[in-house]
């Protein structure tokens, strides 16, 4: 689709909301005042801060854009309990607690992200920081609200296309980027207009030029010595336009969205990807006046992704992958039992996508997957000030994996690398079903304690049931088996937390078992490796063979985090440090799972004067911990140093900053990044990122 038609779209999308709310607005005009809606946290189940069963971090627009990343990933890497898979600048993906890839749950505004980022890590999220008001971090077992593949956690990505309360007036925002380790320059605006009649308009747009990430001085695994991750450039643009309209018991509203990306892939120095991303949703909530129900939340979004791989300027391999996702939530007025008030929330979650893959990287065959969701969550407490809540829920998921085409090898047998759509197609059907207990209460002087328990099933993706061919961006013949089963997961988690004025302490410490792991696992001895052009007197193109295999798993882990501020002369110092530790190992005594981040120590000083704000940072990560096929990475320590002076002028303000990383040109590289291309793409080098936000 090209952008004329979809800018018609757009506005026929638009047209149609009012068309549709024409009669509810007659009627708005005679209701009781517009309601205030909720809240910071805009999940999908309303989760309250003081939730233990999903611990869980917000971070703000003006953080996500300080360090320059254009990648969701690289942005959240220094999260409490969060990686990235740093498949160099460009695509890097969140890792929470040593769990990546289908087990990490992405939402829009907590309806799902359609793409194939989750099937490679060199295939980017059709996203860029710009766009978002705020980004949610759910870590942790959330499958009774999401389903069995956000066991790992969930990243919402929450933006402001369909206000949810009324905008007064004219509101809006500009950033402007330059320089840091790639070279970029970068803008982006948002506008937010509040019209009559409790319609809102909301306008965005953003435009992103890299070049290859600048780095300390490093020899690749090819011999080649130099300062900048080669292939690494990128361009990018994208913009939205969303309505919404107040209807005097809640809200309803529309959005429509094009992303924009064409980037280098890091070690294949003749790839470049060009991707193309729409989404159209519709989202709404009602408050009952009266009834059993007290809310009724609803999310419907229609997705149309597609990706080019060229290979020296030719077009290659074609990823598509159309999907429709909807939800819908009830929430029950509260009621009392045997002295309990309790409150319950229902739902319905549906979503089915049609991935497409044509080209000599059609590793996986053309597949639809449908996945119906039916959960419900109670909880239950005295009412009174200072009592526990109990937290109870469950969910039953359908979920049917269906395959056009089959590869020629067979499930444990030798691979004939004879490609994806040689024998005929297989149904696979799965019934995962989760249920989680939790409970959390205070116990007097600022602290309160709570812990969850919940078993967690999750149905394999395509690409673990069908994959069968070469994988150029892994560099391995990746074997998919038809015949897995649920993946089941018994999860614990005990949480503190402590808070008085301005300073707060967090403990959490997990521990999960699996009973069947689904790992890509190498294979050793004999069908150890593939020859991808037949010739046995040559090495050259002879890559191994993994494995999508069920072990049994262990992860153990802690966070920590403390935060306070003091008074200082005029002005104030706020230090913070936290803390993460994670472990995942093989529990039949195959030693450690790969990719798993090492124990980190983040630092920081913040001390603000006069609009003045000075924040150096430190952050330390461990030596790593390798697993089976992996190597060890050395430990690093990075300094930074942020600048910023916010300002007013009339009725405009904002903040100049400048961000200055790695003052120490320290070469590093990431633990969690895929062996095969870690040496090729080591973190950004010394570098100095100026930025200047304006609000009106």
């Amino acid at each position: 689709m090209n952008r004329i038609q979809f800018e018609r779209r757009a506005v026929a999308l638009a047209s149609l909301l009012f068309i549709a709310q024409a009669q509810t607005l007659a009627q708005a005009q005679q209701s009781a005042p517009l309601a205030v809606l909720e809240s910071v946290v805009v999940t999908g189940t309303a989760e309250q801060p003081e939730s233990i069963t999903k611990p869980f971090s917000v971070i703000g627009s003006d953080e996500l854009n300080a360090n320059g990343a254009n990648t969701l990933g690289e942005a959240l890497r220094y999260q409490p309990g969060v990686s990235a898979t740093g498949f160099g600048p460009n695509s890097s993906r969140p890792i929470i607690r040593g769990q990546d890839s289908d087990r990490i749950k992405i939402l829009r505004n907590s309806a799902s992200v359609v793409d194939v980022s989750a099937l490679s890590f060199d295939h980017a999220l059709p996203l860029d920081p710009f766009a978002l008001h705020q980004v949610e971090i759910l870590r942790g077992p959330a499958a009774l609200a999401y389903g069995g593949n956000a066991v790992g956690g969930v990243v919402n990505l929450v933006d402001q296309r369909i206000a949810r309360t009324p905008v007064q007036g004219l509101q809006g925002e500009v950033n402007l980027l330059g320089g840091g380790a790639a070279d970029q320059t970068a803008g982006g605006f948002k506008l937010d207009g509040g019209l009559r009649q409790g319609v809102s308009i909301h306008l965005d747009g953003f435009k992103r030029i890299t070049r290859d990430l600048e780095t300390p001085t490093f020899t690749d695994p090819d011999g080649v010595t130099g300062r900048r991750v080669q292939n690494s450039s990128s361009k990018s643009d994208g913009a939205s336009i969303g309505a919404s309209v107040q209807t005097g018991n809640g809200y309803i509203g529309v959005s429509a969205e094009r992303y924009n990306n064409e980037y280098g892939v890091p070690k294949k120095l003749d790839v470049r990807i060009g991707m193309e991303n729409e989404r159209y949703a519709l989202e709404g909530q009602q408050n009952m006046a009266g009834g059993f129900v007290d809310t009724v939340k609803y999310r419907f979004a229609k997705t149309d992704y597609q990706h080019q791989e060229f290979e020296d300027g030719k077009p290659a391999t074609q990823f598509l992958n159309d999907g429709v996702d909807g939800r819908i939530e009830l929430g029950l007025r509260p009621f009392e039992l045997a002295g309990l008030s309790v409150s319950t929330q229902a739902g319905v979650q549906f979503e089915r996508t049609d991935f497409s893959a044509i080209g000599d990287e059609a590793f996986v065959p053309n597949t639809s997957t449908d996945q119906t969701g039916l959960f419900s969550i109670f909880r239950a407490s005295t009412g009174k000030a200072n009592s526990g809540v109990f937290e109870f829920g469950v969910r039953a998921e359908q979920v049917d994996v269906n395959a056009a085409t089959t590869g020629g090898s067979g499930v444990f047998g030798p691979v004939v690398g004879q490609g994806v759509a040689v024998n005929p197609g297989i149904n696979r059907a799965f019934s995962p079903t989760s249920v989680s207990f939790g409970y959390t209460a205070p116990i007097g002087n600022g602290w309160s304690l709570g812990g969850s328990v919940s078993r967690v099933e999750r149905a394999p993706s395509s690409f673990e049931l069908y994959a069968d061919g070469v994988h150029v961006a892994t560099d391995a013949y990746e074997k998919g088996n038809p015949t897995l089963e649920e993946e089941r997961g018994r999860h614990l988690e005990l949480t503190s937390i402590w808070a008085q004025g301005q300073s707060k302490f967090n403990a959490t410490a997990f521990a999960s078992r699996y009973s069947n792991y689904i790992a890509l696992i190498g294979r050793t001895g004999a069908n150890s490796t593939f020859d991808e052009d037949g010739n046995p007197l040559t090495t050259e193109d002879i890559v191994p063979v993994f494995d999508f295999t069920a072990v049994p798993a262990e992860f153990q882990g802690v966070e920590l985090g403390y935060e306070t501020a003091y008074k200082l002369g005029s002005g104030q110092l706020k230090p913070a440090v936290q803390y993460d530790l994670v472990r995942g190992k093989r529990a039949d005594g195959g030693g450690n799972l790969p990719r798993i981040s090492p124990q980190r120590v983040v630092t920081s000083l913040a001390y603000s004067q006069q609009g003045w704000t000075v924040t150096p940072e430190i952050i330390w990560v461990d030596r790593s911990k390798a697993g089976t096929g992996d190597t060890t990475v050395d430990a690093y320590q990075l300094v930074n140093l942020r600048v910023g002076k916010s300002f007013s002028w009339g009725t405009t303000g904002g903040e100049v900053f400048a961000n200055l990383q790695n003052l120490t040109d320290e070469l590093a590289f990431s633990a969690t990044t895929l062996n095969t291309v870690r040496g090729y793409t080591p973190l950004a080098g010394r570098s100095a990122l100026v930025g200047v936000k304006l609000a009106f």
